[in-house]
């Protein structure tokens, strides 16, 4: 796939140009990552590796290394990014109807870590987003759809002029979906909604699974889209072995684990006091590489495993991978370094895996337990 290029920066410039928007402010920054990646300028010098590619979930990738859910809701650089060395990418989170909830966000630079303080998920609705879905189907790239609920309990979820159960409710938005990605998120992961407190709850997750599959069937039956389900970091080591059942018996294709953590049950210390919000970046990787070892042993290692959170080097990306996970998302780190550091994490994995004599990453997958 050739992306169009306007004035390209060779890789001193770029290293001038980040190092600057980031001093003057990461927001700014933020939008000119967007910028930068859309007009073709940032450099691009991925070249692949042999050891890096892999087979997941029937995906042939070039890396394990992906651009998760949060970085990209207009659908406008992911597929940038993939072009730039990523493997694979995610849009979203949506939600069925737009969301506007106030959102605080604190760039924290010396603990390499972000906090958001919202209630809900920030997106135009998905309704508004199946054009740009449909538009960029044409693409190679292995794409997921990231959806959710702000709902506050079940049956009261009052959503296009009706009430709908959760099941209800996102098995509306994959007949929307189904045909424009290869996989879905079914995201029960943000800890500050009601939503993630029944994941432990089969008489409520497995219908919701059940109904989502039904409606890929009915949306798109010849090129069916693998379910993921997104499991957040803070569900209780007693619910933990519940709910890898519960996604076991409802017959997911793959689990992610990570994505945000709320502070509140953050054991970290930051170099900023936050009461509230949800902490993701270079602290949470502990809780997510526990998270990933004992989805990785209650499941015997039948279902993939995306690591979400915390990766900020190829070492990070090697104990993932280490700890059970297939494929690993990175999200955080392009906020602060940039779209360079998918080439970075690349690099730095490849030579791991070569220094410890792998010829795959699917060998260097759960080794901590071979």
């Amino acid at each position: 796939m050739k992306r169009p290029t306007g004035m390209r920066l060779n890789n001193l410039l770029f290293s001038i140009f980040w190092w600057f928007i980031q001093k003057v402010s990461p927001k700014n920054g933020e939008r000119m990552l967007y910028w930068g990646l859309q007009s073709g300028a940032f450099p691009n010098r991925f070249r692949e590796d042999p050891r890096l590619a892999t087979n997941v979930l029937g995906f042939r990738l070039k890396t394990p290394i992906g651009v998760g859910a949060g970085f990209d809701k207009r659908v406008g650089v992911v597929d940038d990014l993939i072009f730039m060395g990523a493997g694979f990418g995610e849009f979203g989170p949506y939600t069925l109807e737009q969301e506007k909830p106030v959102t605080e966000t604190f760039f924290l630079r010396r603990d390499k870590a972000i906090v958001v303080q919202s209630l809900g998920y920030k997106n135009f609705g998905l309704e508004t987003m199946i054009p740009a879905f449909i538009n960029r189907r044409y693409l190679p790239n292995i794409i997921g759809i990231n959806i959710s609920s702000t709902a506050e309990y079940e049956g009261e979820n009052v959503k296009q002029g009706r009430v709908m159960t959760y099941a209800e409710e996102f098995a509306l938005m994959t007949h929307k979906i189904a045909p424009y990605c290869d996989f879905i998120t079914v995201n029960f992961g943000h800890p500050e909604t009601e939503l993630y407190r029944i994941v432990s709850d089969a008489s409520m997750m497995v219908p919701i699974l059940k109904a989502i599959k039904r409606a890929v069937q009915e949306a798109a039956p010849i090129q069916k889209p693998k379910i993921l389900v997104k499991i957040p970091l803070n569900v209780t080591p007693l619910e933990l072995p519940l709910v890898c059942q519960h996604l076991l018996t409802a017959g997911v294709d793959g689990v992610i684990v990570g994505g945000p953590l709320s502070l509140s049950q953050a054991k970290v210390k930051l170099s900023k006091k936050h009461y509230a919000g949800m902490l993701s970046g270079a602290p949470v990787k502990p809780y997510v590489l526990e998270m990933i070892s004992k989805v990785y042993q209650f499941t015997k290692g039948q279902l993939p495993i995306v690591a979400c959170g915390g990766v900020w080097t190829g070492q990070d990306a090697y104990d993932c991978l280490a700890a059970g996970a297939s494929l690993i998302q990175i999200g955080t780190v392009l906020r602060f370094e940039g779209p360079k550091a998918v080439t970075k994490i690349n690099k730095e994995l490849a030579a791991i895996l070569k220094q410890k004599g792998f010829k795959s990453v699917s060998e260097a997958v759960g080794i901590d337990f071979k």
